[in-house]
């Protein structure tokens, strides 16, 4: 009866008004902030916000969470999933959960050889129907938001059009660069398919950082040139980093480079040696540079000037920090909800041939897309990889004995490519 009652509820949030044709959700979210929505939705926000303050006390949030959260486009498309993922399956896909996000690396083809790529080494593509056909599989179980990878994904002929059909089919969409292929007719394209995001990697403060991890010279100063078009186009512009022991002096000088270039986001990632990466495994940051990375983006974070989002931190360590700490605050509260580590639960890994990953950090085939429907995969109980990365009592190590067990889990990811076992202890500061 319960489970009917939610299931019933969830439909309703995800319903979208016929006038402004935001989904009711969006709209009780958007009244935390702003009181200028349509008179249709003014109807919906009464009932809805006082059964969402019901939510909001299941959740352990409390309205100056949402704040922030609102401002997020891709926070809302993740709550606009999740709300589906309810209204269809109700609190019993909590266990096994569907991906909110998906990382989809469309092509392996890339015109740079970086030291740290985790791409593989196969060739074949999907074709461009098949594609769609994938994503219509994945919106239609849930998921809202897709990032588009490789290699690069500039490369591909059809990219315009898997862009815009995502977009069509109801996507957060967003894509993930080596940007330089980012020229004016590019950017043009991006803009008029009001794509979401673009992400572009840059990981050094330096041409000789930069360009020593790219693998090829005059990298940086082309990439620095074409965020800055990205910035004054108005295309909504995302950094991604890596941090390892070759840029982590660098951090300082990074961030204070973005604040110049104006961009909308960071996101910052923990080097994990996989892929091509696997021989560099002396570039892994130790347990105490982990921590002081750690404490650094807190400082950058609290200063307001530009949005961090670290990785894996914001769904591990995050949920093992003190209540007050910045990124504890933004998203300890739903990180706890959903468990820690989102791998083969609320995240999922697409390849450019089709193949289903618990994490786009996992080379673990589930299944090929091609072949089976997402639901057959997903919900295949005697796959050993799903079975074994969503129960925590089959942890090792410190992170089996660990007190932040249930609401961290460590990155499995990490686990693997450094012990080649995923359930071993994640090599975190806070047993280490």
């Amino acid at each position: 009866m319960l489970n009917s009652i939610i299931k019933f509820f969830a439909g309703w949030y995800s319903k979208r008004c016929p006038v402004c044709k935001k989904s009711h959700i969006e709209s009780v979210l958007n009244s935390y902030k702003e009181k200028n929505y349509c008179q249709e939705c003014k109807k919906q926000i009464i009932f809805g916000g006082i059964l969402f303050k019901i939510i909001m006390l299941y959740l352990k949030m409390d309205k100056s969470d949402l704040c922030d959260l609102t401002y997020d486009k891709q926070a809302i498309a993740s709550f606009n999933s999740f709300f589906r993922i309810i209204n269809k399956y109700g609190l019993s896909i909590m266990k096994n959960g569907i991906p909110i996000y998906v990382v989809f690396d469309i092509t392996n083809k890339c015109n740079l050889k970086c030291i740290h790529c985790y791409s593989s080494k196969h060739k074949k593509e999907l074709t461009t129907n098949d594609v769609f056909k994938i994503i219509d599989m994945l919106y239609e179980k849930g998921a809202g938001v897709i990032d588009f990878g490789g290699g690069e994904p500039l490369l591909r002929k059809d990219i315009y059009k898997i862009l815009s059909y995502s977009k069509e089919v109801g996507f957060y969409t967003s894509i993930t660069t080596n940007g330089l292929f980012l020229n004016k007719e590019c950017i043009n394209h991006l803009k008029t398919l009001n794509i979401d995001h673009v992400c572009i990697s840059l990981d050094g403060y330096t041409p000789k950082t930069h360009d020593y991890i790219r693998n090829k010279k005059g990298t940086f100063e082309e990439v620095i040139k074409n965020i800055k078009k990205c910035v004054n186009a108005g295309i909504n512009t995302q950094i991604s980093t890596v941090i390892m022991k070759r840029n982590f002096n660098e951090l300082r000088n990074i961030f204070n480079l973005l604040k110049k270039l104006n961009v909308d986001g960071w996101y910052v990632y923990d080097f994990i040696p996989a892929g091509h990466g696997i021989k560099l495994k002396n570039e892994v940051l130790r347990p105490n540079q982990r921590q002081q990375l750690f404490s650094k983006l807190q400082e950058f974070a609290i200063s307001g000037d530009i949005p961090i989002k670290p990785y894996p931190y914001s769904i591990t360590i995050n949920s093992a920090c003190e209540k007050d700490t910045f990124f504890y605050k933004k998203y300890g509260k739903l990180t706890e909800f959903f468990k820690g580590c989102l791998t083969a639960r609320w995240v999922c890994h697409i390849s450019s041939e089709g193949d289903l990953h618990p994490c786009y950090l996992l080379p673990h085939k589930l299944g090929n897309l091609k072949q089976k429907s997402f639901e057959d995969i997903w919900f295949d109980k005697t796959n050993s990889d799903l079975n074994d990365l969503r129960d925590r009592k089959l942890l090792k190590g410190n992170c089996r004995t660990c007190s932040f067990r249930d609401v961290c889990g460590g990155c499995r990811a990490r686990a693997f490519w450094t012990t080649g076992d995923y359930l071993q202890s994640d090599n975190c500061w806070i047993k280490n």
